[in-house]
């Protein structure tokens, strides 16, 4: 797909503006937006859906781990996958599944048949798309700009999910509240159809890699072992899998304080939501901005402290403005620092071991999210929601505060 852009994409200084020129790139901008935009208003429905039918933050807590598990054991075994299928055919399939499955829950729940295990068993199963979709998708940016735009074609997609992250909550909650949370899933299936629409005018390119592999499980030692021994990958990847753990699944207890904590109700649920996305896109712009400027071993720290502190204090906060405050510091600062991560593992790591120290980012990220989700849920139900996020905060903060006392992490360029 790579071959297929257009002339002029190099015309502008600017090149968010140069590859905007690109009609084959903006194309699949503008449907991978409408379908992170319904994505965004099924997750909000899905949480409040499951609390309003089970009243349960413990099963909460297990439709996150159900969802995440599938990703958990067969991501890293998707950008196989990847690797033998035509990427732009292999997401359209992914996309029509998520399609159906959404279909399948509308249906569920506007006729109000919907119990836990359908919600429960269509997570589990969108969670096995997941494992095969995300790596084709990522991979695929490539092949629809070219190496010269591939940092902007992934801050431009990054742009995409955190507008969507911004307008799906708000759009949610206003249906839940006016008509019924039934109608954030069928949105969420038409929503499909962009994208689907969007791929099929991209023209495709068979894969052509010649590469003789060894086994899935040899390569994945070698690279498991590689970052092992580099022991300022190995501190990134640990702060990757702290964060993962016990900051990032706050998100599963965000219906509680919705309900419980603040008593904002369904539309106060969806601004929560909505506050989280709009500090993530503050955060993706700000960390464009200081790229090269501010050294990468400080943003690191500095946006993870901040992540920490937001944490803390959106736990112990009753008031809900408050509260929006912290979850936007909470969004900006959680992007800064897993985008600062990101970008410092695939620079620090050798060209042929570059896909398999990321994919160990990406585990942290998704792999380890279940787990994360569960035990937010048992903390919640065995003390409270306020206990069970003030005690990922404090965990964190102390990788954190281990993390900067690294020498070579505090000594890392503006690159």
């Amino acid at each position: 797909m790579g071959q297929h852009r257009d002339d002029n994409t190099g015309g502008s200084s600017f090149p968010a503006v140069a590859l905007w020129h690109n009609s084959v790139y903006r194309t699949y901008w503008v449907g991978a937006f409408v379908s992170f935009l319904g994505s965004w208003m099924q997750t909000v429905a899905q949480g409040w859906v499951v609390y309003e039918i089970t009243n349960s933050k413990l099963l909460l807590g297990l439709l996150g781990f159900v969802g995440s598990l599938p990703t958990t054991l067969f991501s890293l075994f998707g950008g196989v996958v990847a690797d033998r299928f035509e990427k732009r055919r292999l997401v359209i399939a992914t996309q029509a599944l998520f399609a159906v499955n959404a279909f399948v829950l509308s249906m569920l729940v506007l006729t109000k048949r919907v119990e836990f295990w359908h919600i429960a068993l269509i997570a589990a199963l969108n969670g096995f798309i997941v494992a095969i979709d995300a790596p084709a998708r990522q991979a695929m940016v490539m092949d629809l700009v070219g190496e010269q735009f591939v940092t902007v074609g992934v801050a431009m997609n990054s742009a995409a999910f955190n507008t969507a992250r911004i307008l799906g909550p708000a759009i949610a909650g206003k249906l839940i509240e006016v008509v019924n949370a039934g109608w954030c899933f069928f949105i969420n299936a038409v929503s499909y159809v962009g994208i689907i629409a969007a791929l099929w005018r991209i023209p495709g390119t068979p894969n052509q890699s010649t590469v003789e592999r060894l086994s899935v499980w040899s390569e994945l030692k070698e690279g498991v072992g590689y970052v092992y021994r580099d022991g300022l990958l190995r501190t990134l990847v640990l702060l990757d899998c702290a964060l993962s753990i016990f900051a990032m699944s706050y998100t599963t207890l965000m219906p509680v304080f919705a309900r419980d904590v603040l008593q904002v109700g369904k539309q106060g649920l969806g601004n929560l939501f909505s506050a989280t996305g709009f500090g993530a896109l503050m955060g993706a712009l700000t960390l464009a901005r200081v790229a090269g400027v501010v050294p990468r071993g400080k943003v690191v720290i500095t946006a993870a402290t901040g992540l920490c502190t937001g944490l803390l204090l959106f736990a112990l906060s009753r008031s809900y403005l408050l509260s929006l405050g912290c979850l936007v510091l909470i969004g900006g600062c959680a992007v800064s620092t897993l985008g600062s991560i990101n970008a410092l593992l695939q620079s620090l790591s050798p060209e042929h071991l570059r896909g398999r120290t990321m994919s160990l980012h990406v585990f942290a990220l998704m792999g380890l999210a279940p787990f994360g989700n569960l035990l937010m849920g048992w903390l919640a139900s065995r003390w409270t929601a306020t206990v069970a996020i003030t005690t990922g905060a404090m965990v964190c903060a102390a990788v954190v505060g281990v993390t900067a006392l690294r020498r070579d992490v505090r000594q890392l360029p503006a690159v």
